[in-house]
């Protein structure tokens, strides 16, 4: 249920139209025009009873005692507007206080100690409120001690009670407004911290959505072109061959049960089913080249592994990454080298490993999944503070050099 945010006044002003088949309603101009004044002078409905109390209790105590004075309707019917302007409302209440003399009440006395503490919450002049305070708590004063009004019943001398008094009620309005200071700055800073949650939320979301899909696009491409190039061998060659077709098709459905088996892995960890966890299997590294050279050299690229320096023991992540860097690189030279000699080098340095995939292809320019491929290339890389480069060679075919440092940032 959406909750009624309108203001009072434009509430009220709803009246049913009894002739009226079904439910309608009109609006009384007049009480319009009195709710959008009201907007205009920031009247709540707590002011409107805060006044009406407040008055007819001043009412009440003048006619009982015989001493009613309009003076009294100064201190209590300013309430009304007691937040658009606090020290009008506060100044026209002393005034009453003044003209009234003895004819002031009790009522009309809560009235502008009310006055003074709304002077302490709704005004921006506090230098300008707190001279009102004591100018107007000097001038009761002086009434006190001229003899009009008596002495007072409380333990308080007749010169410091107006001053007691009245800058209590404004303290208090100070207090009050200081702890709603504090609670909106709350909110608020609740509410950055909450919209800085969502963005963190969302950078993470999509940080993990890419990685996702590099990681699909890793295991798809390199498969599928295996597949693609090997089902076309096994075309080529059924009739004449069926012996080497049937070798090939074998090798299409390896490849197949392969990439089946990553998707299962990748796409049970995105289940939302908690009944039973997903599938585990160690991540591929470095030390499955051989195997991954085995498979691209079945579907006829001849390539070659050539290893420089001592091997090192590498951290998981950039093992993962360097794997996944020759592998769409080895893709790729599948897809458009043409069947042509192609190399991968590792060289183990002091600085870090680099990888690099150099075919002799006479591709005349990179297709659209190269460039995918270096995306991903490149995103792996960033994340361990590494390089890639790649581009056609100028003596022919196509290149393609990452480095990453052993000892990521």
């Amino acid at each position: 249920m959406i909750p009624d945010t309108r203001h009072p006044w434009d509430r009220a002003q709803i009246i049913p139209r009894a002739d009226a088949g079904r439910p309608t309603a009109r609006y009384s101009p007049l009480v319009r025009q009195l709710g959008t004044r009201a907007r205009q002078l920031d009247v709540r409905g707590l002011d409107v009873y805060l006044t009406l109390v407040m008055t007819a209790w001043a009412t009440a105590e003048g006619l009982i005692a015989g001493n009613l004075t309009p003076a009294v309707f100064l201190c209590t019917l300013p309430l009304l507007v007691r937040r658009r302007w606090p020290i009008a409302v506060f100044l026209v209440g002393i005034a009453g206080i003044a003209l009234g003399a003895n004819n002031i009440g009790l009522a009309a006395l809560l009235a502008v100690l009310t006055a003074a503490v709304s002077l302490g919450i709704y005004t921006r002049h506090r230098l300008v409120a707190s001279f009102l305070i004591v100018l107007s708590a000097a001038g009761i004063a002086i009434e006190y001690t001229s003899g009009r009004n008596g002495s007072s019943a409380l333990p308080i001398p007749n010169q410091v009670l107006p001053l007691a008094l009245l800058g209590a009620a404004y303290l208090a309005g100070n207090e009050i407004a200081s702890r709603q200071r504090q609670a909106d700055q709350q909110r608020e800073r609740a509410h950055q911290l909450e919209e800085e949650r969502s963005e963190a939320v969302a950078a993470a979301a999509e940080t993990e959505r890419r990685h996702i899909a590099r990681e699909l696009h890793d295991v798809v491409a390199h498969s599928v072109s295996v597949m693609v190039v090997q089902a076309g061998a096994a075309r080529k060659v059924m009739n004449d061959k069926p012996d080497a077709a049937r070798e090939s098709l074998l090798a299409v459905e390896a490849s197949g049960h392969e990439a089946m088996a990553e998707l299962r892995r990748l796409l049970g960890v995105l289940s939302e089913e908690d009944n039973e966890a997903p599938p585990l299997a160690p991540q591929p590294g470095m030390a499955g080249l051989d195997a991954l050279i085995a498979r691209v050299q079945e579907a006829g690229l001849p390539a070659e592994l050539r290893v420089e320096g001592p091997p090192e023991s590498l951290p998981p992540g950039v093992d993962v990454a360097a794997y996944r860097i020759v592998q769409e690189a080895l893709t790729n030279a599948l897809k458009y080298a043409g069947g042509a000699r192609t190399e991968v080098v590792v060289r183990y340095t002091p600085d870090g490993l680099e990888v690099e995939v150099i075919d002799e292809g006479t591709m005349s320019a990179p297709a659209d999944g190269i460039g995918r491929g270096l995306s991903g290339m490149r995103e792996r890389v960033a994340l361990f503070g590494g390089t890639v480069e790649a581009g056609k060679r100028a003596e022919g075919g196509y290149a393609v050099l990452a480095r990453l440092p052993l000892d990521p940032p």
